[in-house]
């Protein structure tokens, strides 16, 4: 089975980026159309969320992470465990809102997603570097 984790990695670093700057819209300007496409975007980058971090688990086994890259692999993998935390308690929150940016404590919302896009950042950062620097998957 081909390694499908860098096909699918774009999806949540766009998605979840996407939707971080539609709610900021959405509150800036009043409009349920930003605060519904930042909902959607929301649910299709979670999907992809899961998706990347399934394919990155059945990819681990198969592919070669030496020693040098060891340090880089563990960290892209607890960022994006932690997206994934970051990212199930903005669904639930957001759930339970019926889908609208809580009118209930705002500010820790958006400094939770903020600092769920910054993680979704961090964790393709390093997936860059075990890539490009160290030649993870490549050619295997």
């Amino acid at each position: 089975m081909p390694n499908l984790h860098p096909m699918l990695v774009h999806l949540p670093i766009a998605l979840l980026t996407a939707s971080w700057l539609f709610d900021l819209l959405a509150v800036a300007t009043k409009k349920q159309e930003f605060e519904r496409t930042a909902w959607w975007t929301l649910i299709a980058g979670s999907i992809g969320l899961a998706g990347t971090i399934a394919t990155g688990l059945a990819a681990e086994g198969g592919v070669a992470i030496g020693e040098s890259a060891r340090r880089f692999f563990e960290t892209h993998e607890q960022l994006a465990f932690g997206v994934a935390a970051i990212y199930s308690v903005v669904l639930l929150w957001r759930f339970a809102s019926r889908t609208r940016v809580p009118s209930r404590g705002t500010l820790l919302y958006f400094v939770l997603t903020f600092l769920g896009v910054a993680l979704v950042w961090g964790t393709a950062w390093y997936g860059g570097e075990l890539v490009f620097r160290f030649g993870v998957g490549v050619g295997q």
